[in-house]
């Protein structure tokens, strides 16, 4: 047996051999990517930071050689965690690379728990949070997220006042939620500022989804086409929605108009019409609308008319300017538009959309969960499916949770991925009359990757803290 199959078969057994989890899993450790030093803490400098080599998350736990096998093309192995103690709440995680579109696996993940410290007070709130990136034209800008974005939203959430985020005062004109919204915004945009000096003006960016588990609320942030969605009993719903050219037109085609349509350097045109228009269809009347319109007009079509769309195509292969496939997230600050030489950076954006739930809320159990997965998954995964994937691993009582989550995982990348049949990635198609489920659907030749976090576990932290939070309280007003 060569050295490259044993290490696939070790990544197989990987759920079998893992050890040092509780079932419920309410301690581990920091992710090692996001310790944060108290030196970051009230710095509202943007600042450069230094390149690093690649790597795969670190709570993988991945050698080197390990990351060389795990970048098989042909093979496409699913990587789970060695110790799957390294994630909170032993959350379930599961990649796989690409059909060969790139060299590396331009994903990346990071989770961190830790104690959020009060600048006026002597509470410190415990918070976990994981974030995803998907990379595209190069790695770089997504590993510098994942090393980074961590340390910048717990630097804006420490930066707010106590007595603002602890207020339980649902009338408050400015509620404690809106100050955490608040904050991870800042932080993505700092982020991107961040990766624009890194970049000197060069290519790549990613997309970023980030879960923020603080003061018992659930706040979902996405920017881009990765997505997170929620899964508690027989319901699921989305978290997040995807940014791109198709969903997002409107407001890219108003930033087209602006100024006369400077930004576009008279090559694109902001208008959109009903179908693209022909040259042989000058002076007949046609049906289009102006970025400011929801519903449509009827035209003399003209010359300028005939310029190339600021946005093409329709769902999944919409683009701006024939070039990006989404519009919000970090990096392509040097991105231009294919032989026009015309800048696409101030059409996208790096604000993420955020939502937040609060979890007493909800009737919570072990088995509900969030999935947080790259585009990878849901281009060919509806919602519904992969909370049907979800909900069958981990309704067992066996093996222990932490084994159930990382195999719904496994599972999600495995039903996106499919197999090789031949040279092609096919999927499972509908079950046939003979009830053989056959290979016959396209699967997903993207990097995948998929983190299951399950909400029960930090349900209980949360009202744990609650309550010692109480009895110190009462000790301190016995003692005065």
């Amino acid at each position: 047996m060569t050295k490259e199959y044993k290490m696939f078969n070790r990544f197989k057994s990987a759920l079998l051999t893992a050890v040092g989890a509780s079932e419920m899993g309410l301690e581990y450790p920091n992710e090692s990517d996001s310790e944060i030093g108290t030196d970051f803490l009230n710095s509202n400098l943007v600042f450069e930071i230094e390149s690093k080599p690649y790597s795969r998350p670190s709570f993988l736990g991945l050698t080197n050689e390990e990351t060389q096998v795990s970048a098989d093309h042909r093979v496409r192995p699913i990587i789970v965690p060695r110790d799957l103690s390294r994630l909170p709440w032993c959350a379930g995680y599961a990649e796989c690379i690409n059909a060969g579109k790139s060299t590396w696996n331009e994903d990346q993940a990071t989770a961190t728990r830790g104690d959020l410290k009060l600048s006026d007070s002597n509470v410190t709130l415990p918070y976990i949070m994981f974030s995803m990136f998907d990379g595209h034209a190069g790695y770089l800008v997504a590993l510098t997220a994942r090393l980074h974005l961590h340390r910048i939203i717990y630097e804006k959430l420490a930066s707010i006042p106590g007595e603002y985020l602890l207020n339980q005062n649902e009338d408050a004109a400015i509620k404690k939620e809106d100050l955490v919204v608040g904050a991870i915004e800042l932080a993505y945009n700092q982020m991107d500022q961040m990766v624009e000096m890194q970049s000197q003006k060069g290519g790549g960016g990613c997309t970023a989804i980030t879960i923020l588990f603080l003061n018992g609320i659930l706040y979902a942030a996405g920017a881009g086409d990765s997505r997170a969605i929620l899964v508690v009993g027989d319901h699921e719903r989305p978290l997040t929605r995807d940014h791109t050219p198709d969903s997002e037109s409107d407001r890219v085609r108003a930033l087209g108009s602006l100024r006369g349509g400077e930004l576009l350097r008279g090559q694109f045109t902001a208008l959109e019409f009903e179908r693209r228009p022909l040259e042989r269809e000058l002076g007949s009347k046609v049906l289009y609308r102006e970025p400011f319109m929801t519903g449509w007009a009827f035209k003399t079509l003209g010359y300028t008319d005939l310029k190339l769309p600021l946005i093409s195509g329709r769902g999944k292969r919409s683009r701006v300017m024939g070039t990006i496939g989404v519009t919000r997230g970090f990096g392509d600050h040097g991105l231009k538009a294919a032989n026009t030489g015309v800048t696409i950076k101030p059409f996208l954006s790096s604000q993420p959309e955020v939502t937040s739930l609060k979890l007493d809320s909800y009737d919570l159990n072990e088995r509900d969960c969030v999935i947080m997965a790259t585009d990878g998954l849901w281009d060919v995964v509806s919602d519904e499916e992969a909370a049907n994937i979800l909900r069958k691993t981990v309704a067992p009582d066996t093996p222990s949770l932490e084994y159930r989550l990382t195999m719904g995982a496994q599972e999600l990348v495995q039903a996106a991925r499919g197999r090789l049949v031949g040279r092609v990635w096919r999927g499972k198609a509908e079950a046939s009359e003979n009830k053989n489920l056959r290979l016959t659907n396209m699967a997903s030749v993207d990097d995948i990757s998929v983190l299951v976090v399950p909400l029960y576990p930090y349900l209980c932290e949360h009202r744990q803290w609650l309550k010692t939070i109480q009895q110190d309280q009462r000790h301190s007003a016995d003692s005065m």
